[in-house]
């Protein structure tokens, strides 16, 4: 480490150059107060870390006493699926399938603004937060089957 380095901020506000180039003092003073800075932001995250440690292994620890497993998301209601328009159970399903906005406006014929469009109204519909979440709704309740061409998806 260079010479700027050592020593603690107190030490460092008392030089009155710098060892290496001769210059003020007043960069070293600045550089020791950001190592200082650095250095507390570094012990922080390691707190958080630990604390975050300590939680993962509390949770697994429940887990080997048979405390209940977190509450699952409940499935979504039927009616709220229901709803869904034929299009939009389409959507749902190439979407299940893995394929962006884009390739879903493509394999519709219409434009990826609409496919966003489709999607928000899914997701408001079904109360979903995003496109997997609305998946799993969809899986849940029987709108989507894993490896379900998009001509099978039934109308409503």
């Amino acid at each position: 480490m260079s010479p700027l380095v050592h020593g603690s901020v107190e030490e460092a506000r008392t030089r009155q150059c710098c060892a290496v180039c001769g210059a003020p003092a007043q960069p070293v003073t600045a550089l020791a107060e950001g190592v200082a800075r650095v250095h507390k932001a570094l012990g922080e995250a390691q707190d958080a870390l630990e604390a975050q440690e300590q939680l993962i292994e509390d949770l697994r620890a429940d887990g080997r006493r048979g405390a209940p497993p977190p509450a699952v998301e409940a499935p979504a209601p039927p009616q709220a699926l229901a709803v869904l328009t034929a299009r939009e159970r389409q959507i749902l399903v190439l979407i299940s399938q893995g394929n962006s906005n884009r390739r879903v406006a493509k394999a519709l014929g219409i434009s990826e603004k609409t496919v966003k469009n489709h999607l928000s109204a899914v997701f408001m519909k079904v109360g979903a937060s995003d496109r997997t979440q609305a998946v799993v709704m969809g899986i849940r309740s029987g709108i989507v089957s894993i490896g379900q061409p998009v001509d099978d998806v039934s109308h409503p």
